[in-house]
């Protein structure tokens, strides 16, 4: 839990010049996150800008529904 919180830091501190850098981190982060059985909260992910980068791709449509919880 303590590495995930440090990881949404981490990647919180990347700008929209330098996010494709941590691409890696923000599909790592996402995975660990929707794999943790006591993360209930996914919003606050979708608002980072190295998973914002991810758009498009099927790990940031999967967030998505788990978000929105809907498959739409």
């Amino acid at each position: 839990e303590l590495a995930s919180k440090v990881m949404i830091e981490l990647l919180g501190t990347y700008t929209d010049e330098n996010a494709s850098y941590a691409r890696e981190d923000a599909i790592k982060c996402i995975a660990t996150a929707l794999a943790d059985p006591n993360t209930f909260l996914l919003d606050p992910l979708l608002a980072l800008k190295p998973v914002r980068f991810l758009e498009g791709e099927l790990i940031h449509d999967l967030l998505n529904i788990f978000v929105s919880e809907k498959l739409s």
